[in-house]
Protein backbone atom coordinates (compact mmCIF):
# COMPACT_ATOMS: atom_id res chain seq x y z
CA UNK A 1 0.00 0.00 0.00
CA UNK A 2 2.60 2.47 1.01
CA UNK A 3 4.28 1.60 -2.70
CA UNK A 4 1.12 2.54 -4.28
CA UNK A 5 0.45 5.81 -2.17
CA UNK A 6 4.24 6.67 -2.90
CA UNK A 7 3.55 6.06 -6.55
CA UNK A 8 0.33 8.44 -6.64
CA UNK A 9 2.05 10.99 -5.20
CA UNK A 10 5.39 10.67 -7.53
CA UNK A 11 3.20 10.92 -10.36
CA UNK A 12 1.22 13.78 -9.09
CA UNK A 13 4.06 15.47 -8.64
CA UNK A 14 5.49 14.56 -12.64
CA UNK A 15 2.24 16.29 -13.87
CA UNK A 16 2.13 19.11 -11.50
CA UNK A 17 5.87 20.28 -12.43
CA UNK A 18 5.02 20.06 -15.97
CA UNK A 19 3.37 23.05 -16.17
CA UNK A 20 5.34 25.92 -15.87
CA UNK A 21 4.86 28.64 -13.50
CA UNK A 22 3.85 31.96 -14.35
CA UNK A 23 6.54 34.10 -15.76
CA UNK A 24 6.64 38.06 -13.48
CA UNK A 25 8.45 40.83 -15.07
CA UNK A 26 8.08 43.92 -14.26
CA UNK A 27 4.16 44.71 -14.16
CA UNK A 28 3.34 41.47 -16.33
CA UNK A 29 2.28 37.62 -15.28
CA UNK A 30 2.68 35.60 -18.39
CA UNK A 31 1.13 32.23 -18.31
CA UNK A 32 0.97 29.37 -20.31
CA UNK A 33 -2.36 28.99 -21.04
CA UNK A 34 -2.13 26.54 -24.23
CA UNK A 35 1.04 25.12 -25.74
CA UNK A 36 2.12 28.57 -27.78
CA UNK A 37 -0.50 30.40 -26.35
CA UNK A 38 0.44 33.18 -23.56
CA UNK A 39 -1.83 35.11 -21.28
CA UNK A 40 -0.21 38.72 -20.66
CA UNK A 41 -2.17 39.61 -17.45
CA UNK A 42 -1.12 42.95 -15.91
CA UNK A 43 -0.11 42.25 -12.19
CA UNK A 44 -0.16 44.91 -9.05
CA UNK A 45 -1.95 47.07 -11.11
CA UNK A 46 -5.64 47.42 -9.65
CA UNK A 47 -8.39 48.53 -11.84
CA UNK A 48 -9.24 52.45 -11.42
CA UNK A 49 -8.86 55.68 -13.08
CA UNK A 50 -5.75 54.94 -15.57
CA UNK A 51 -4.67 51.04 -16.05
CA UNK A 52 -2.79 48.89 -18.94
CA UNK A 53 -4.62 46.06 -20.84
CA UNK A 54 -4.14 42.62 -20.83
CA UNK A 55 -2.78 40.93 -23.73
CA UNK A 56 -2.97 37.92 -25.40
CA UNK A 57 0.23 35.98 -27.49
CA UNK A 58 -0.45 32.94 -29.95
CA UNK A 59 2.76 31.72 -31.45
CA UNK A 60 2.02 30.48 -34.83
CA UNK A 61 4.42 28.74 -37.82
CA UNK A 62 4.83 32.79 -39.61
CA UNK A 63 5.04 34.61 -36.14
CA UNK A 64 3.23 35.43 -32.93
CA UNK A 65 -0.49 37.43 -32.82
CA UNK A 66 -0.85 39.51 -29.88
CA UNK A 67 -4.01 40.66 -28.74
CA UNK A 68 -3.95 44.28 -27.71
CA UNK A 69 -1.08 46.88 -26.79
CA UNK A 70 -1.22 48.87 -23.36
CA UNK A 71 -1.73 52.42 -22.39
CA UNK A 72 1.75 53.58 -21.80
CA UNK A 73 4.99 52.04 -24.25
CA UNK A 74 6.69 51.55 -20.95
CA UNK A 75 4.44 48.97 -20.31
CA UNK A 76 4.33 47.42 -23.64
CA UNK A 77 8.27 47.05 -23.65
CA UNK A 78 7.03 45.16 -20.53
CA UNK A 79 5.22 42.64 -22.75
CA UNK A 80 7.44 42.29 -24.98
CA UNK A 81 10.27 41.28 -22.80
CA UNK A 82 8.19 38.81 -21.36
CA UNK A 83 7.20 37.86 -24.95
CA UNK A 84 11.02 37.38 -25.64
CA UNK A 85 11.32 34.75 -22.46
CA UNK A 86 9.06 32.13 -24.59
CA UNK A 87 9.34 32.80 -28.46
CA UNK A 88 12.14 34.68 -30.36
CA UNK A 89 9.65 34.98 -33.34
CA UNK A 90 8.64 37.97 -35.04
CA UNK A 91 5.36 39.76 -33.83
CA UNK A 92 3.18 39.55 -37.42
CA UNK A 93 -0.08 40.77 -36.26
CA UNK A 94 -1.05 42.85 -33.33
CA UNK A 95 -5.04 42.85 -32.96
CA UNK A 96 -6.64 46.14 -31.63
CA UNK A 97 -9.68 45.43 -29.84
CA UNK A 98 -11.20 48.66 -29.84
CA UNK A 99 -10.23 52.22 -30.02
CA UNK A 100 -9.48 52.72 -26.32
CA UNK A 101 -5.61 54.32 -25.29
CA UNK A 102 -5.18 51.92 -22.52
CA UNK A 103 -5.17 49.02 -25.50
CA UNK A 104 -3.67 50.85 -28.94
CA UNK A 105 -1.07 53.63 -27.42
CA UNK A 106 1.79 50.97 -27.02
CA UNK A 107 1.07 50.12 -31.21
CA UNK A 108 4.09 51.77 -32.18
CA UNK A 109 6.49 50.00 -30.27
CA UNK A 110 5.39 47.00 -32.33
CA UNK A 111 5.81 48.73 -35.50
CA UNK A 112 9.09 50.21 -34.92
CA UNK A 113 10.22 46.40 -33.96
CA UNK A 114 8.75 44.49 -36.54
CA UNK A 115 7.99 46.60 -39.36
CA UNK A 116 6.12 43.77 -41.35
CA UNK A 117 3.55 43.84 -38.22
CA UNK A 118 0.05 43.60 -39.49
CA UNK A 119 -2.55 46.19 -37.14
CA UNK A 120 -6.13 45.14 -37.48
CA UNK A 121 -9.62 45.88 -36.32
CA UNK A 122 -12.79 46.79 -36.98
CA UNK A 123 -13.82 49.47 -39.34
CA UNK A 124 -15.47 51.01 -36.78
CA UNK A 125 -12.70 51.30 -33.95
CA UNK A 126 -10.25 52.46 -36.93
CA UNK A 127 -13.05 55.33 -37.50
CA UNK A 128 -13.09 56.23 -33.91
CA UNK A 129 -9.49 56.00 -33.19
CA UNK A 130 -9.34 59.35 -35.37
CA UNK A 131 -12.57 60.88 -34.19
CA UNK A 132 -12.46 59.98 -30.44
CA UNK A 133 -9.08 58.66 -30.15
CA UNK A 134 -7.20 61.57 -31.56
CA UNK A 135 -9.14 64.31 -29.02
CA UNK A 136 -9.32 62.00 -26.13
CA UNK A 137 -5.75 61.88 -25.71
CA UNK A 138 -5.39 65.94 -26.59
CA UNK A 139 -8.12 66.29 -23.68
CA UNK A 140 -6.02 63.64 -21.60
CA UNK A 141 -2.65 65.16 -21.70
CA UNK A 142 -3.93 68.60 -21.42
CA UNK A 143 -5.78 68.13 -18.30
CA UNK A 144 -4.52 65.12 -16.68
CA UNK A 145 -1.78 66.94 -14.38
CA UNK A 146 -4.19 69.44 -12.51
CA UNK A 147 -6.24 65.88 -11.72
CA UNK A 148 -2.56 64.69 -10.96
CA UNK A 149 -2.05 66.96 -8.60
CA UNK A 150 -5.30 67.40 -7.26
CA UNK A 151 -5.46 63.53 -6.44
CA UNK A 152 -2.13 63.18 -4.92
CA UNK A 153 -2.81 66.30 -3.07
CA UNK A 154 -5.69 64.06 -1.22
CA UNK A 155 -3.75 60.82 -1.03
CA UNK A 156 -1.47 63.03 1.56
CA UNK A 157 -4.15 64.36 3.40
CA UNK A 158 -5.24 60.14 3.15
CA UNK A 159 -8.27 61.06 1.34
CA UNK A 160 -9.70 59.76 -1.45
CA UNK A 161 -10.89 61.31 -4.73
CA UNK A 162 -14.74 62.36 -3.35
CA UNK A 163 -12.24 64.25 -0.29
CA UNK A 164 -13.86 61.40 1.59
CA UNK A 165 -11.19 58.87 3.80
CA UNK A 166 -9.80 56.99 1.31
CA UNK A 167 -10.41 53.12 1.97
CA UNK A 168 -7.04 50.94 1.62
CA UNK A 169 -8.35 49.90 -2.08
CA UNK A 170 -9.16 53.32 -3.15
CA UNK A 171 -5.26 54.78 -1.92
CA UNK A 172 -3.64 51.96 -4.19
CA UNK A 173 -5.72 52.09 -6.81
CA UNK A 174 -5.11 55.39 -7.07
CA UNK A 175 -1.25 55.30 -6.83
CA UNK A 176 -1.18 52.89 -9.70
CA UNK A 177 -3.27 55.93 -11.26
CA UNK A 178 -1.02 58.70 -11.00
CA UNK A 179 2.07 56.27 -11.47
CA UNK A 180 0.23 55.24 -15.05
CA UNK A 181 -1.10 58.48 -15.67
CA UNK A 182 2.35 60.08 -15.60
CA UNK A 183 4.16 57.91 -17.34
CA UNK A 184 1.19 58.32 -20.16
CA UNK A 185 2.02 62.19 -20.25
CA UNK A 186 6.01 61.87 -19.88
CA UNK A 187 6.00 59.78 -23.20
CA UNK A 188 3.26 62.16 -25.17
CA UNK A 189 6.29 64.01 -26.84
CA UNK A 190 7.25 60.94 -28.57
CA UNK A 191 4.38 59.75 -29.35
CA UNK A 192 3.42 58.75 -32.88
CA UNK A 193 -0.39 57.11 -33.87
CA UNK A 194 -0.05 53.69 -35.30
CA UNK A 195 -3.76 53.36 -36.78
CA UNK A 196 -5.09 49.23 -38.29
CA UNK A 197 -3.53 48.63 -41.24
CA UNK A 198 -6.30 45.48 -42.06
CA UNK A 199 -9.78 45.54 -40.87
CA UNK A 200 -12.45 43.03 -40.48
CA UNK A 201 -16.04 43.64 -40.43
CA UNK A 202 -17.65 40.40 -39.28
CA UNK A 203 -15.49 37.68 -38.87
CA UNK A 204 -12.18 36.62 -40.59
CA UNK A 205 -9.53 33.18 -39.92
CA UNK A 206 -6.16 33.09 -39.71
CA UNK A 207 -4.45 29.74 -40.41
CA UNK A 208 -0.48 28.65 -39.85
CA UNK A 209 0.09 25.05 -39.87
CA UNK A 210 -2.02 23.55 -37.49
CA UNK A 211 -3.08 27.18 -35.55
CA UNK A 212 -6.69 28.50 -36.47
CA UNK A 213 -7.40 31.62 -34.92
CA UNK A 214 -10.88 33.39 -35.51
CA UNK A 215 -11.03 37.30 -34.68
CA UNK A 216 -14.79 38.11 -34.33
CA UNK A 217 -17.37 40.87 -34.09
CA UNK A 218 -20.58 40.49 -32.72
CA UNK A 219 -21.88 44.00 -32.90
CA UNK A 220 -21.79 47.52 -31.06
CA UNK A 221 -20.78 46.72 -27.38
CA UNK A 222 -18.67 48.63 -24.86
CA UNK A 223 -17.73 50.25 -28.30
CA UNK A 224 -18.68 50.18 -32.23
CA UNK A 225 -16.08 47.98 -32.91
CA UNK A 226 -15.49 45.24 -30.32
CA UNK A 227 -13.43 42.46 -31.70
CA UNK A 228 -12.72 38.81 -30.14
CA UNK A 229 -10.00 36.96 -30.75
CA UNK A 230 -10.97 32.78 -29.94
CA UNK A 231 -9.21 29.83 -30.77
CA UNK A 232 -11.60 27.06 -31.44
CA UNK A 233 -9.28 24.05 -30.80
CA UNK A 234 -7.87 25.39 -27.76
CA UNK A 235 -11.05 27.01 -26.61
CA UNK A 236 -9.36 30.02 -25.63
CA UNK A 237 -10.72 33.57 -25.78
CA UNK A 238 -9.65 37.37 -25.49
CA UNK A 239 -12.34 39.75 -24.97
CA UNK A 240 -11.08 43.14 -25.23
CA UNK A 241 -13.46 45.26 -22.29
CA UNK A 242 -16.41 43.00 -23.15
CA UNK A 243 -15.09 41.46 -20.36
CA UNK A 244 -13.76 43.81 -17.64
CA UNK A 245 -13.34 43.16 -13.77
CA UNK A 246 -13.91 43.64 -11.06
CA UNK A 247 -16.62 46.17 -12.93
CA UNK A 248 -17.07 46.57 -16.64
CA UNK A 249 -16.21 49.69 -18.44
CA UNK A 250 -19.93 51.09 -19.68
CA UNK A 251 -19.11 54.83 -21.17
CA UNK A 252 -20.23 55.15 -24.93
CA UNK A 253 -21.51 51.63 -24.54
CA UNK A 254 -24.97 50.03 -26.47
CA UNK A 255 -25.94 47.85 -23.32
CA UNK A 256 -28.77 45.93 -25.22
CA UNK A 257 -26.49 44.57 -27.73
CA UNK A 258 -23.62 44.02 -25.72
CA UNK A 259 -26.09 41.79 -23.75
CA UNK A 260 -26.34 39.84 -26.86
CA UNK A 261 -22.27 39.77 -27.63
CA UNK A 262 -21.62 38.40 -24.02
CA UNK A 263 -24.80 35.52 -25.20
CA UNK A 264 -22.15 34.80 -28.17
CA UNK A 265 -19.45 34.61 -25.96
CA UNK A 266 -20.79 32.00 -23.90
CA UNK A 267 -22.22 30.21 -26.30
CA UNK A 268 -18.31 29.46 -27.59
CA UNK A 269 -17.92 28.12 -24.21
CA UNK A 270 -13.89 29.00 -23.51
CA UNK A 271 -12.46 27.01 -21.05
CA UNK A 272 -9.99 29.96 -20.58
CA UNK A 273 -10.68 33.72 -20.99
CA UNK A 274 -8.50 37.26 -20.83
CA UNK A 275 -10.40 39.74 -20.31
CA UNK A 276 -9.51 43.41 -21.15
CA UNK A 277 -8.52 44.05 -17.62
CA UNK A 278 -9.15 42.11 -14.37
CA UNK A 279 -7.85 38.69 -13.82
CA UNK A 280 -7.35 35.43 -16.10
CA UNK A 281 -10.97 33.19 -15.89
CA UNK A 282 -11.46 29.50 -16.17
CA UNK A 283 -15.52 29.70 -16.59
CA UNK A 284 -17.43 32.03 -17.81
CA UNK A 285 -19.21 32.98 -14.48
CA UNK A 286 -17.98 36.45 -14.41
CA UNK A 287 -19.36 37.07 -17.73
CA UNK A 288 -23.06 36.08 -16.55
CA UNK A 289 -22.27 38.75 -13.57
CA UNK A 290 -21.67 41.47 -16.61
CA UNK A 291 -24.52 40.19 -18.26
CA UNK A 292 -27.65 40.78 -15.79
CA UNK A 293 -25.97 44.22 -14.30
CA UNK A 294 -26.27 44.89 -18.54
CA UNK A 295 -29.64 43.50 -18.34
CA UNK A 296 -30.68 45.95 -15.46
CA UNK A 297 -29.77 48.83 -17.07
CA UNK A 298 -31.32 47.72 -19.97
CA UNK A 299 -34.60 47.50 -18.27
CA UNK A 300 -34.27 50.35 -16.01
CA UNK A 301 -33.95 52.81 -19.15
CA UNK A 302 -36.86 51.27 -21.48
CA UNK A 303 -38.91 51.83 -18.12
CA UNK A 304 -37.48 55.71 -18.59
CA UNK A 305 -38.56 56.11 -22.09
CA UNK A 306 -41.93 54.53 -21.42
CA UNK A 307 -42.70 57.16 -18.73
CA UNK A 308 -41.46 60.20 -21.26
CA UNK A 309 -38.69 61.26 -19.68
CA UNK A 310 -36.66 63.43 -21.81
CA UNK A 311 -32.95 63.31 -21.08
CA UNK A 312 -30.41 60.23 -20.09
CA UNK A 313 -29.28 62.40 -17.35
CA UNK A 314 -32.41 62.32 -15.40
CA UNK A 315 -31.81 58.56 -15.24
CA UNK A 316 -28.41 58.50 -14.54
CA UNK A 317 -29.03 60.76 -11.26
CA UNK A 318 -32.37 59.20 -9.81
CA UNK A 319 -31.36 55.34 -10.50
CA UNK A 320 -28.79 53.93 -8.34
CA UNK A 321 -29.14 50.31 -9.18
CA UNK A 322 -28.79 49.66 -5.99
CA UNK A 323 -29.77 45.61 -6.21
CA UNK A 324 -27.09 44.87 -9.17
CA UNK A 325 -24.14 47.21 -7.01
CA UNK A 326 -24.67 45.29 -4.15
CA UNK A 327 -23.72 41.67 -5.37
CA UNK A 328 -20.87 44.11 -7.40
CA UNK A 329 -19.52 46.36 -4.95
CA UNK A 330 -20.84 45.45 -1.72
CA UNK A 331 -20.10 47.71 0.90
CA UNK A 332 -16.59 48.07 -0.59
CA UNK A 333 -16.12 51.96 -1.05
CA UNK A 334 -13.66 51.86 -4.07
CA UNK A 335 -15.87 49.44 -5.95
CA UNK A 336 -19.07 51.78 -5.28
CA UNK A 337 -16.82 54.85 -6.82
CA UNK A 338 -16.03 52.75 -9.66
CA UNK A 339 -19.57 51.38 -9.96
CA UNK A 340 -20.62 54.62 -10.23
CA UNK A 341 -18.16 56.05 -12.23
CA UNK A 342 -17.10 53.04 -15.07
CA UNK A 343 -20.73 51.08 -15.02
CA UNK A 344 -23.80 52.69 -13.80
CA UNK A 345 -23.88 56.57 -15.21
CA UNK A 346 -22.63 55.33 -18.68
CA UNK A 347 -24.49 51.82 -18.85
CA UNK A 348 -27.50 53.70 -17.80
CA UNK A 349 -26.68 56.71 -20.08
CA UNK A 350 -26.10 54.67 -23.21
CA UNK A 351 -29.40 51.88 -22.61
CA UNK A 352 -31.52 55.17 -22.49
CA UNK A 353 -29.98 56.30 -25.70
CA UNK A 354 -30.46 53.17 -27.82
CA UNK A 355 -33.96 52.80 -25.98
CA UNK A 356 -34.97 56.21 -27.17
CA UNK A 357 -33.87 55.68 -30.97
CA UNK A 358 -35.53 53.00 -31.06
CA UNK A 359 -38.86 54.22 -29.79
CA UNK A 360 -38.67 56.71 -32.70
CA UNK A 361 -37.81 55.44 -35.70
Amino acid sequence: MRRILAAVVVALGCRASSVPEPIVLDHVELTRVASGVYAAIRKDEPLGLAQNANSLFIVTDDGVMVVDAQFTREATLENLRALRRVTSKPVAYVVNTHWHDDHVAGNQIYQDSFPAARFIAHPNTREDLITLGRPNRQGQVRFGPQALARFQRLLDMGLGIDSTPASPAEAAAVRNAIRIFSRYVAENAGFREVLPNSTIERSSVITSGSRRIELHWFGRAATRGDLVVWLPKERILATGDLVVAPVPFAFGSHPAEWVQALDSLTTLNPAVLVPGHGPLMRDTGYISTERRMLRAAVERAAAAVSRGDTTAAVLARTERMDDVRAEVAGSDKWRNLMFDQFFRVGALTGAFSDAKSSRTQ
